[in-house]
Parts: C-alpha cells; structure tokens; sequence
C-alpha cells in the first residue's frame, strides 16, 4: 500500500508536536509492515534530504493582489485557501509520481475537505484535537468569526471523511456529540509508542525521590500555573523537595489579554524562596525529556483537556510513576491506582494530595509505574498500532471506491 501522512513537521525533533511523535512511531512500523509511506510535512528540516518526505511550502503560491487586500480583513479565510491549494498541489504530485493508496491527515482547519473536492483519493482523518475541544484555551474568545469558521470547516473534513480515526473513546465521542454525527466509519485507535526494555525503566533505588517533574507548556491548557501551586503547598512539607519544569514559556492569562510569563508569575504568586527549588528548562530535546523521565520520583501531568497525551505515554513507555488529570482520553490510558494516580482538573488539593502519597510511598510508586510500564507495553506497541491502522486505511479505500459505484 502507498501511503500518504501529513503532519506539521519533519524529522522528529524539529518542532516539538504530538501529532510528529505519534507519525514518528508509526511510519517506521507500518514500512516494516511493507508499506510505502511519503511523509507530507508543513514544514521540512533544511538538511533533510529523506526523498519519501515532501516540504508542501514548495508548492504554496505568493498571494495575488486581491488575496492580499482581503487579508486584511479575513486572514484566517485565505491562509485557509492559501495552504488548502499548497497541500492540493504537493498531493497532486505524489499522486503522478507514485499513485497513492490513501491519505491520512488531522482533521485541522478542515483541509482534507477542500483536498478531497479536488483529488480523487480515499482519506482519513485523524483526530488530534479538534478546535471545538480546545480551542479556548488559546483563544478565550472561542465564538468569534475565525474560530467558529475553523470549528465549521472541521466539522464538514470529519463528516465527509472516508474513515476517521480517534486516540481514544473520548474524542470520537465529544465529535459524535458536537457535530451530531454517526459515524459509522470510524474507530478509536490508540497512539503508539514503543517501551523501553525492562532494563531501561525508572528505578525506585537509582531516582531522586524528591524530585517531582512536570513537562508541558507553561499555558492554562497544559496547567503549568496548577503544578507550580501544587508545588508551593508541597514544599512547605518537604522542605528538600525540588521541581522541574521543562517546556516552552506560553505565559497564563493574568488581567484581560495579558500575558503572564513564567518568571513574572512565581514572583507575582509565591515566596521568593521557591524559585531557588525549580529547575525551568525551557523547551529541550525528546532525548534529554527521555533521560531526565527516570531521574524523577513522579511525572505529574495537570493538563485542562487531551487527547491521549504523549506527556503521559512516554511516561508509562519508561515506568515512570504518573499523577495526572482526569480529564479527555487519560482515564482510557492510566486506571486509578493501578497504574498511576488521577485527579480532578484545576483542583491544587487534590494534586497535593496524590503527590503526597507517593512521595510517603516510593514502593507504590513502583508498583504504579512498573504495571504502566506493561500496560504501555502490551496495549500501544507501535507494530500493533500500525495494523489497526491499515485495517482502517482498507476501509477507508473500500468506502471511496464503493461511493463511485452508480
């Protein structure tokens, strides 16, 4: 099978994206699998000269003089045009070059609907998070003209999509329900990642048992402002704990439209003695993610919605302990004190709480981690991800070519 995935960026590690880490473990288990798979990236590394992967800016176009006037007072309508024709174009060309078998992209914006107007070709769509979902955590101003155009536009890519695909049960549901869809073609297919080897996973004797780590933005959506009251209530009890924090500074929303960054938020909201107790990283590389997972007593993930997140996948692919919201797709990947600790959203106690526990208790610590570490194991394996996914690109192929029987 010839196949075509678009995502925002390439190679992995470029940008940091849930959407790359998801295409970066399942393309290489769907070649092994003997598929041909071109990668359609927004944007392409300069010194990546991989010839199954196409940079779609080559194909985008200047605007013309009309475009640019109407910019101005509808840019989110021509950007849409703008990228929708580039995306036609790069696809057009993989299509003269190799003759796909199938196209799957997110469902973002709603560019597969203007694709499929204009390209015969089976497609499936992939909900990474749809706007409706969590978009006002962006953007407060959720029902103004651009996002509710956006939120539209999905709507239609979804219900004209040959087969969609959902992360989890949650997802495809809210989907179902806001856009009062059935259906009928789809199914929930988790994301995958591989674990690590048995010899590789988090120790209780060789981690920092008061050391919490939290990777994410700082932003509400992820809850980098919950984490670090969370912390501030705990260091008051365990006076050698410390925190690290690794992600890009987003900033939280403090008085109107204004933007609050991490530094000015810690000094704004606590005492001057708690900055000297986090290590903020910034945004650094997956590997050194990876490396400082097992170096932590817990993972702690206070994000407001998901999909099904790989803060907390990557978390369970090395054993690491997790303390994370009970909020969108993570219920269906961590079960209560089986194999980590849920929460209630925006609640400061409750975090408290369960981080409390497990710092008392480093034995139930490993027991979390290690059953998350085989549940990672047996249920997200790429190999197994990559042959639900093909049995939904055979009926995404069937249900295009039966729509052109008369």
């Amino acid at each position: 099978m010839k196949i075509a995935l678009y995502v925002p960026s390439w190679p992995p590690g470029f940008d940091a994206s849930g959407i790359v880490t998801y295409a970066s473990e399942l393309i290489p288990a769907l070649r092994r699998l003997g598929h041909e798979v071109y990668v359609l990236a927004g944007r392409k590394a300069t010194d990546d000269d991989d010839p199954y992967t196409i940079d779609v800016r080559h194909f985008s176009r200047a605007l013309s003089l009309w475009n640019r006037v109407v910019f101005r007072f509808a840019p989110g309508a021509i950007k849409f045009t703008a990228w929708s024709s580039a995306l036609v174009s790069a696809i057009r060309h993989l299509q003269e070059e190799h003759k796909l078998d199938v196209l799957e992209i997110e469902e973002s914006y709603g560019w597969s609907f203007a694709i499929a107007r204009m390209i015969p070709l089976p497609i499936v769509v992939r909900l990474h998070g749809p706007w409706f979902l969590i978009g006002r955590f962006g953007n407060p101003k959720l029902q103004d003209v651009g996002n509710s155009g956006r939120i539209e536009r999905e709507g239609r890519a979804i219900q004209h999509a040959h087969f969609v695909t959902a992360p989890t049960a949650m997802v495809l549901r809210a989907v179902k329900d806001h856009y009062s869809l059935g259906l009928a073609a789809s199914r929930v297919i988790p994301n995958p990642l591989g674990a690590a080897a048995e010899t590789d996973i988090w120790d209780v004797k060789s981690c920092n048992l008061e050391r919490l780590l939290f990777v994410g933005r700082f932003d509400a959506l992820k809850g980098g402002d919950l984490v670090l009251r969370v912390f501030a209530e705990l260091a008051v009890s365990y006076p050698r704990l410390r925190l690290t924090f690794v992600g890009p500074d987003h900033g939280i929303e403090a008085d109107g439209d204004k933007l609050q960054l991490f530094e000015d938020f810690i000094d704004s909201n606590f005492p001057a003695g708690l900055r000297s107790r986090i290590d903020f990283h910034g945004q650094v590389s997956q590997a050194d993610v990876m490396r400082l997972r097992t170096k932590h007593l817990a993972t702690i993930v206070a994000s407001q919605n998901e999909m099904m997140p790989y803060s907390v996948l990557e978390a369970m692919s090395l054993g690491c302990p997790v303390i994370a919201t009970a909020v969108g797709g993570i219920p269906e990947m961590i079960k209560h004190q089986r194999s980590g600790l849920l929460v209630p959203s925006q609640n400061v106690g409750a975090m408290a709480a369960a981080c409390k526990t497990l710092l008392d208790d480093p034995t139930l610590a490993a027991r979390l981690g290690r059953q998350a570490w085989q549940d990672c194991h047996d249920l997200f394996g790429p190999e197994v991800i990559a042959k639900q996914t093909v049995a939904a690109y055979r009926e995404a192929i069937k249900a295009f070519n039966d729509r052109d029987v008369v």
